[in-house]
């Protein structure tokens, strides 16, 4: 196959995986890779889809942290998903700090705590064994240690 039609057929194969959502320029350039076309073929592409606007990093983070904060997660978990798909370091701080801050991520963790915990009546079932399966799962969804131990301090205090 030569180059022009090699490079057609790149074209082509990332547009269409672009039309089911945004992409990374690391998902882009390892689905190229992937599919089995060299570095020569990967890069002009990638490079022509940015130019358009198709691909753009910062963009991209943008999104997929108002995605990540809806469904619940936190700005560790965020942190570490965007570093898998290739978004620049430098990126990824500047876009948690946008879209995070303590006061709001607190008022989430409250508010996943209510609806996980809706159905218990009174306060006396939730002994030490509940305080650390919501400290492990809210761990687990992101969210700094500080924040995980201000919300459940309010459920539980230990000395009583």
């Amino acid at each position: 196959m030569d180059t022009e039609a090699t490079l057609k057929k790149a074209r082509y194969l990332v547009l269409r995986l672009l039309t089911y959502r945004a992409r990374s320029r690391k998902e882009v350039s390892d689905y190229l890779e992937r599919k089995g076309f060299p570095e020569n073929v990967i890069e002009p592409v990638i490079k022509e889809i940015e130019k358009y606007g198709y691909i753009n990093d910062e963009r991209f983070a943008d999104d997929f942290i108002v995605y990540r904060k809806l469904r619940g997660y936190g700005a560790l978990k965020v942190r570490y998903e965007l570093n898998l798909k290739g978004i620049d370091n430098q990126i990824i701080e500047q876009k948690t700090s946008e879209h995070f801050n303590p006061e709001e991520d607190l008022a989430r963790i409250k508010e996943i705590l209510e609806n996980r915990n809706s159905k218990k009546a009174n306060v006396e079932e939730y002994d030490e064994r509940w305080l650390k399966r919501e400290a492990g799962f809210l761990k687990r969804r992101g969210f700094q240690d500080n924040l995980i131990l201000t919300a459940l301090k309010g459920y539980y205090d230990p000395a009583e």
